[in-house]
């Protein structure tokens, strides 16, 4: 099974700001792996364990993105693909999913895995769109991913504590 996980760098959640004027400097900022991203790579990478296969990390964004590709081959991915821009910051949701997967439609994947949503911004909308974009199923809040006779069964988080297997 090939897994492409989309990875995004935010800022460390401990990083002390600098104020210079009106401006947070981001040469003074730390930067790490999304939370969410890092439970799908760790999820990709047991499926892999398990069934075989290649794990993709793939992440946007300026030069010092390099460093979160190097943590994700680092916990296990066979590769990392980052596309470079500096002016990925500045695009929204559904610009980031059409730049995503232009990337992934050149790659032979048989799934791909995002986060529930980034850090810093919150939105929770590219995993969405990027599925409406490569014409795939999706599903959000997953909890486990089982392999059955070639298909996926999975266990989703709803409200109030109840669970949906599909």
């Amino acid at each position: 099974m090939n897994i492409i996980v989309c990875i995004k760098q935010v800022p460390a959640k401990d990083a002390p700001l600098t104020i210079a004027g009106n401006w947070i400097r981001e040469s003074d900022i730390g930067f790490e792996m999304n939370e969410p991203d890092s439970y799908a790579l760790e999820e990709a990478l047991r499926l892999k364990e398990k069934h075989g296969g290649e794990v993709v990390a793939l992440s946007m964004g300026p030069e010092r993105v390099k460093q979160t590709i190097k943590e994700a081959l680092a916990k296990g991915a066979d590769r990392g693909i980052h596309i470079t821009d500096d002016n990925f910051a500045q695009l929204d949701a559904l610009a980031s999913a059409k730049s995503l997967a232009t990337t992934i439609k050149q790659q032979n994947c048989d799934l791909v895995l995002t986060g529930l949503q980034s850090d810093d911004h919150g939105f929770g909308q590219t995993g969405v769109l990027l599925a409406g974009l490569l014409d795939r199923p999706h599903a959000t809040i997953i909890m486990a991913i089982e392999v059955q006779d070639s298909k996926l069964r999975l266990k989703r988080e709803l409200e109030a504590g109840w669970f949906q297997h599909m």
